[in-house]
């Protein structure tokens, strides 16, 4: 190494700085896919606690104007202004969002089910064994303030009328004024996904743009100060190096004399 030249030096030290600039940016390039990754993992859960607190709100909201609607009255009516306020309700852009009312197990006010009106689903689980009614049910009467929420798989309108199964986020409550009548709405995990995709690429967007415009910028200052620098120092070691060459020749020469 100690008989390499000194222009040759200065070249290997230059490669060897823009091979690092590369290292990082590969780095950065290959590192992408779990960014994403973990990105998406985060905002889904600020996302899900999000929307857990936005259906506590809307659901508490319902059941307060509509325990004071139905305040006094008999029973059936009770269902009847329920079922006329909720029914043609719907929230979320592909309109997937509604609302429900139970009667302990039994539903009476359904948008989306009017098969199941009447019928007691005491028994009914989903394809993951979660018994979703009672657990409702059960939530409703024992909510807390930070919120009591029920995640199981139910049937989902879709845009052309007819129902897939979605997995959904639960939330229910007792409506004041009435004996065990609760109601119930959800979000469906599949709409919330859209909402993290969405939401992670234009992070993941924004931040590939930030990183890219700082590695150029750190590049072009790079460059600014280090080789004006490296030629400088070049520059004064032949300068220094002639120099010696022309006292060494000098001496030499008076010597010789």
């Amino acid at each position: 190494m100690q008989y390499l030249s000194m222009k040759f030096k200065v070249f290997a030290l230059v490669c060897s700085v823009f091979v690092g600039v590369i290292a990082i940016l590969l780095i950065v390039m290959l590192h992408e896919s779990k960014m994403t990754k973990e990105t998406s993992s985060q905002i889904n859960i600020l996302l899900k606690q999000e929307v857990e607190q936005k259906i506590k709100l809307a659901t508490d909201s319902m059941a307060a104007s509509l325990g004071e609607l139905v305040k006094g009255l008999p029973e059936n009516e009770q269902i009847k202004i329920i079922d006329n306020a909720i029914d043609k309700f719907r929230f979320e852009e592909d309109k997937s969002g509604y609302f429900f009312v139970y009667k302990e197990h039994v539903p009476v006010a359904h948008p989306t089910r009017k098969d199941l009106i009447g019928k007691s689903l005491y028994d009914a689980k989903d394809d993951n064994g979660v018994y979703y009614v009672r657990e409702l049910f059960e939530t409703a009467k024992s909510q807390s303030q930070e919120g009591k929420f029920v995640y199981f798989a139910f049937s989902k309108p879709k845009p052309d009328g007819s129902l897939a199964i979605a997995d959904k986020i639960g939330y229910a409550v007792i409506i004041p004024n009435t004996d065990n009548i609760w109601i119930s709405t959800g979000v469906y995990i599949d709409t919330l996904q859209g909402y993290v995709d969405n939401n992670s690429r234009d992070i993941i967007s924004k931040f590939k743009s930030i990183i890219a415009k700082s590695l150029i910028i750190g590049v072009i200052v790079f460059c600014i100060i280090f080789f004006p620098f490296v030629y400088m120092f070049y520059a004064n070691i032949i300068k220094s190096m002639r120099a010696l060459e022309y006292n060494f020749k000098s001496f030499f020469f008076i010597s010789s004399s």
